[in-house]
């Protein structure tokens, strides 16, 4: 845990009187905190691996293997606490009970330590798909859990670990970070077997993370000017939201009424020829239009498509505002993954707004929408390029504690709470090549499946757009209440669909 070279900051790590260890939370936890929904421990964000093993050991039983898998992942689990101590740490008010605060406490003894382990490592045994156990039947959690599920049918060797943390310890970026150093402790474990030791607990609050605020160049205070330059930013997106046709997704026919629904995760993945295929497309556009700009600009599209058709052709608007990752311009070494069990990413002040036209019922279709995708993404990658940092200074990393304490609820406000005719806006998350960020294999360990994701707001659906194995890969995340998984499925598939036909690519899944 190293300290900026200033005088104590209320947002800095400290011992207190307790033996625990404390600071108050920044705006970027303070919105993560806000944002669970009741009854559901935290606001959740996932990692998940699909695995195989590879080795040259002769392992007398089925049940042999199975408890030395799992024996390495235990104590992998227990080393990436270790190493991550801010995973084990929680969110609770201060004395004053006005303020939160995050507090860390070491392990008391080993009894302690094996109740966290027994609560928080959970081997499953799971019938079907694990991404149907995943939907359906994982339970809200509070603290940071890992989830080794085993599949019940003969014959199917594969595993999948799913990785899970509340969002205000971590991001999407850094719960693939730990992913990785999980598998890379695991496989360590399975092969060295009862060889592989365990540190000892004490010192590890050395490598606490700090919060978002202190490892970039944030000042402690705000300028006039750049309040009033944030007040502009605000003003304008509000132009942008003021808008009579903004998009979201029509609910499904037949969402589920129950009061509280599930959030559930499916995916759609595309052949590596088609890949390829993609992404040399978007070359094409213009300089430095890239898939995340296209599939952007198809996500647009997609939405005025499935719009209900007038007897007038009607505007209507996309509006967004991106996710950043802040990490590579984070102060060394909180830019690597020694600090995955970090939120160190921001939401954009700028807010994206893309301009369409629904058709008149009796348009015969020859002018679509998605013959505009050229156009738009240009437009979307000149979006992106404003708001991406280009430096440490940059203004999008120095308002990203007013972006998120104007993204926050006021107290007693759910932030989840929809109006009688729900509005579903669709926000895109572009992951990258997770490859970059975990290895495909790990010792005897050989990952066929990688993925990230977190929950949308509300009735929203939160998209996400990746490359593994040379697949891209467009998975949503929906609430059950608004939406099933077949309609969500179809969604995707239109999406591809209108990035297909704007780059004149056929389909090849």
């Amino acid at each position: 845990m190293a300290s900026p070279k200033t005088q104590y900051h209320p947002l800095q790590w400290r011992k207190s009187p307790h033996g625990t260890w404390e600071r108050e939370i920044d705006e970027c936890e303070e919105f993560y905190n806000s944002s669970i929904r009741d009854g559901e421990g935290c606001y959740p964000v996932t990692s998940c691996a699909s695995f195989i093993i590879r080795t040259s050991d002769t392992v007398t039983t089925e049940e042999d293997e199975d408890r030395r898998i799992e024996n390495a992942f235990r104590k992998a689990w227990t080393i990436l606490h270790h190493d991550h101590p801010t995973l084990r740490s929680r969110v609770e008010r201060s004395e004053d009970g006005i303020r939160w605060k995050r507090v860390y406490s070491t392990f008391e003894d080993e009894e302690e330590e094996k109740r966290w382990l027994d609560s928080t490592f959970k081997a499953i045994d799971a019938e079907g798909a694990p991404l149907q156990w995943f939907n359906n039947t994982s339970a809200p959690f509070k603290i940071s859990t890992l989830f080794l599920v085993k599949p019940k049918e003969k014959n199917n060797y594969h595993r999948h670990l799913f990785l899970r943390s509340p969002h205000d310890i971590t991001d999407g970026v850094g719960v693939l970070q730990l992913l990785n150093n999980l598998f890379k402790h695991a496989a360590l474990a399975y092969e060295e077997g009862a060889r592989y030791t365990l540190p000892a607990w004490g010192n590890e609050h050395e490598r606490l993370s700090p919060c978002l605020r202190l490892v970039t160049e944030t000042p402690r205070s705000f300028t006039e000017s750049q309040i009033k330059r944030f007040e502009e930013i605000q003003t304008q997106n509000g132009i942008i939201y003021t808008h009579p046709g903004l998009l979201s997704l029509p609910l499904s026919s037949n969402p589920t009424t129950s009061q509280h629904g599930k959030r559930q995760r499916v995916a759609l993945s595309v052949s590596k020829a088609t890949t390829e295929n993609i992404l040399r497309s978007c070359k094409t556009i213009a300089p430095g239009v890239s898939v995340t700009h296209v599939f952007t600009s198809a996500l647009a599209l997609a939405l005025s498509e499935l719009q209900p058709r007038k007897e007038q052709s009607y505007a209507v608007r996309y509006a967004n505002q991106s996710m950043v990752n802040l990490r590579p311009h984070c102060r060394h070494p909180y830019n690597t993954p020694e600090h995955a069990a970090a939120a160190y990413h921001t939401v954009s002040a700028q807010a994206l707004g893309v301009d369409l036209v629904v058709p008149a019922s009796t348009d015969t279709g020859s002018e679509r929408n998605v013959d505009q995708l050229s156009t738009i993404a240009i437009k979307v990658r000149d979006y992106f390029n404003t708001v991406r940092p280009v430096s440490p200074s940059d203004e999008n990393i120095i308002f990203a504690p007013m972006v998120f304490k104007s993204l926050t609820a006021p107290p007693g406000l759910d932030p989840h709470a929809v109006s009688e005719t729900p509005f579903c806006p669709v926000p895109l998350s572009s992951i990258g090549n997770i490859a970059s960020i975990v290895s495909p294999k790990h010792g005897p360990f050989e990952l066929s499946s990688v993925w990230a994701a977190s929950e949308p707001i509300g009735a929203g659906v939160a998209v996400f757009l990746a490359t593994w194995d040379g697949n891209i890969e467009l998975s949503g995340v929906f609430d059950t209440r608004y939406h099933n998984a077949d309609y969500v499925e179809k969604f995707l598939g239109y999406i591809l669909n209108c990035a297909l036909e704007g780059l004149g690519i056929n389909w090849n899944l």
